[in-house]
């Protein structure tokens, strides 16, 4: 991943963090046929909001912005959410060196974190990070949430 930094965010970086989410999962609603998922309505207030119980770290490419991703500790697990790298950084590895960074962000036994169904190119992601499906929940007449699960007992910890 050369020219590809990895580090907290910072209060700064939320503009740019937004641009990209909206940008990542601009691409997902159309798969859903869906302008109205939660991460495109999110504001800088509410990521602002979102990281008074979270960490959160991000992607520079050539000193730009590129992904982000979230993690909320809670007993035993780790919560990730909101992965996004630019449509225009993807498969470069970001998303998951982002993965594996935020799975490091806390001591904990599980990391847990869901995509939907008809997120192919996050599956197989997940997957080849070793993460296993838990269960599935129908969210509407479009969306199916995959809800999964990866053991971190035993994995060295950061």
């Amino acid at each position: 991943m050369y020219g590809v930094e990895l580090r907290q965010g910072r209060p700064d970086d939320v503009p740019a963090a937004l641009a990209v989410q909206k940008a990542a999962f601009t691409v997902e609603a159309s798969l859903y046929q869906d302008p109205d998922l939660p991460p495109l309505r999110e504001s800088e207030a509410d990521i602002v909001a979102d990281l008074a119980s979270s960490r959160w770290f991000v992607a520079l490419l050539d000193g730009r912005l590129v992904g982000s991703v979230r993690v909320r500790p809670e007993g035993r697990s780790l919560h990730i959410a909101r992965l996004s790298v630019a449509p225009d950084a993807q498969r470069r590895g970001i998303g998951a060196a982002l993965l594996t960074l935020a799975e490091t962000a806390a001591p904990a036994e599980e990391a847990l974190l869901f995509t939907g169904h008809l997120s192919a190119g996050n599956l197989r992601l997940y997957a080849r990070a070793g993460y296993v499906e838990e269960r599935r929940e129908r969210v509407d007449d479009a969306v199916v949430l995959v809800h999964l699960r990866k053991d971190l007992a035993g994995t060295p910890r950061g």
